[in-house]
């Protein structure tokens, strides 16, 4: 099963040389030069149109977009831009619900489901059929196009176009997670014409409420409205509100921080170190000097960051509390991340999903830790394994179990290493996350599961409890008025076992000026952009 925390950091720029077209004239121009007058060409039908009163919302992607292909949407550069060009059968809202899209409804019968599409059209004026559906689902597991999201449909058994606008999938067994799992970007539903033509990567070929525009390599991606996208607002009015969307690749985080203060970008979306100290205070707001004319906007993010312990290595029950005791999370988060994200005190499941059961996780008990570590004759070496990202936060732990008498070592390897040796169970105790691939507390109780172990799946802590895995089976075919109590359960039991060391829920947090109206996100860190207004210049 691929999984983001892999990648987020990692999405390099590989875009293919595209052909220049209106905006060919900023190629070798300044960064700021040349965005002026990107601005005043975007949507231009002929250079000398004056499109000053147009709304282009911009922000900056310092990685660069690799693909606009959905079947490749694995990285955050990617799946936001994504999520402006596609649609699939269902979207995550910004109150986490899954929510109508393509699919206007849908019944389940155990493992069957049947969805009628709504009338809605590709960029190309094409109408949408349950056949471009199955296109898509058909392609994203097809092993030439090579998709890292094909372990999305697994469980799929059939998938059959009954007429224009009914499609049934038919599941080998049932899961109750379906509809949410359709909202991936993965899932998109592309244009068959588009695709067979090999220009998604390039030029997309989607429904969603904007369209492609112009890319240039390494410097900007202009998107435009869709007038014919399907959806309205609650009075009628059709969306989006935007006239455009200008992505740019500006690498120098400090360099895009500055541009945003001038007003030459709409959204602030990564709090770099480089700025984080000007930016914000130490408990994790604006600075006063920036108040006056910005917002910053935190919610929860659906990752859960923690250590994991090598259920085979053996180590006692009373050493995995005692770690799990030891650790001032509160303090921690204030010192390393400036109050930015939760102390976790609950278990695997993360707050701001279905599921999460607050107060089941260790909390700190530094005294209690002494003093059974003192019981001790001798305690045994141990070696927590990290990435060189996250050598602050486990030397943080390393110096809290020391203080309180067992010197543990830390040891930062590089991430191909780090993934290799968890896989391989030779690692007995390691830093490790997971950002939910969809919003389902399934989606977490699996990293656990006996079935799950790695190298089959991703249960590195190789944890096998059989009132564990009955519960999981419960879960996956529950329905959402029981679920929330079977995942609360079943995190509860990991917890009662220290079969994991918890440490902080995430935070997606935004800054972006006042007086832009409708910005949205969602707890999978989504840029919801078909309601946005932007303030008149």
């Amino acid at each position: 099963m691929y999984h983001l925390v892999e990648t987020l950091s990692s999405a390099t720029l590989n875009m293919q040389t595209l052909t220049l077209k209106k905006l060919h004239i900023v190629k070798k121009a300044s960064f700021i030069g040349g965005f002026f007058i990107a601005t005043q060409l975007l949507l231009s039908s002929c250079g000398q149109e004056d499109h000053s009163d147009k709304m282009v919302f911009r922000y900056n992607e310092p990685a660069g977009i690799p693909t606009l292909d959905p079947a490749f949407a694995r990285d955050k550069s990617t799946i936001w831009a994504v999520g402006q060009l596609y649609e699939g059968l269902f979207t995550l809202d910004e109150t986490n619900s899954v929510q109508p899209a393509l699919a206007k409804k849908y019944e389940a019968s155990g493992a069957l489901y049947t969805f009628h599409l709504r009338e809605a059209y590709f960029h190309s004026g094409r109408r949408i059929t349950s056949s471009d559906v199955k296109f898509s689902f058909d392609r994203l597991v097809d092993p030439a196009v090579a998709s890292p999201g094909a372990w999305v449909l697994e469980r799929v058994k059939n998938i059959a176009a009954l007429n224009d606008s009914t499609l049934q999938i038919e599941l080998a067994e049932p899961f109750a997670a379906f509809p949410s799992l359709l909202t991936m970007p993965y899932c998109s539903v592309v244009d068959s014409v588009a695709a067979k033509s090999g220009i998604l990567a390039t030029e997309a070929g989607g429904s969603g409420p904007f369209k492609f525009h112009e890319w240039h390599y390494g410097e900007k991606l202009i998107l435009h409205k869709n007038s014919n996208y399907w959806r309205r607002d609650k009075e009628g009015k059709p969306l989006p509100y935007l006239d455009g969307i200008s992505v740019s690749f500006l690498p120098d985080q400090q360099s895009a921080f500055l541009e945003y203060l001038l007003g030459n970008f709409d959204l602030l979306p990564n709090i770099d170190p480089s700025f984080k100290d000007d930016l914000l205070t130490e408990e994790g707001l604006l600075q006063e000097r920036y108040e006056t004319a910005h917002v910053l906007e935190r919610s929860p993010f659906l990752n859960t960051e923690f250590l994991l312990f090598n259920a085979e290595a053996g180590l006692p029950y009373e050493l995995r509390w005692a770690i799990n005791a030891g650790i001032d999370r509160a303090q921690m988060m204030q010192l390393l991340r400036s109050g930015i994200g939760r102390p976790a005190r609950g278990g695997i499941i993360p707050y701001g999903l279905p599921g999460y059961a607050d107060g089941v996780g260790i909390s700190y008990q530094p005294d209690s830790v002494k003093a059974l570590l003192q019981s001790y004759d001798a305690l045994p070496e141990l070696t927590l394994t990290t990435v060189a990202n996250y050598r602050d936060i486990c030397e943080f732990v390393q110096g809290s179990l020391g203080q309180l008498g067992w010197p543990i070592a830390v040891d930062i390897v590089p991430s191909a290493t780090l993934r290799s040796e968890k896989s391989a169970g030779t690692l007995d105790f390691f830093r490790a996350s997971w950002i939910a691939d969809y919003p389902d507390a399934e989606n977490y109780a699996l990293l656990f599961t006996s079935a799950m172990k790695a190298p089959a799946g991703p249960n590195y802590s190789r944890y096998s409890n059989e009132e564990y895995d009955r519960l999981y089976e419960q879960l996956v075919v529950a329905t959402d008025s029981a679920k929330s109590e079977i995942a609360a359960r079943a995190d509860a039991l990991l917890m009662s076992d220290a079969a994991c060391v918890p440490l902080y829920y995430d935070e997606v947090i935004r800054v972006f000026p006042k007086g832009v109206k409708g910005l949205k996100t969602n707890a999978l860190n989504a840029l919801l952009l078909s309601e946005v207004i932007l303030p008149q210049k």
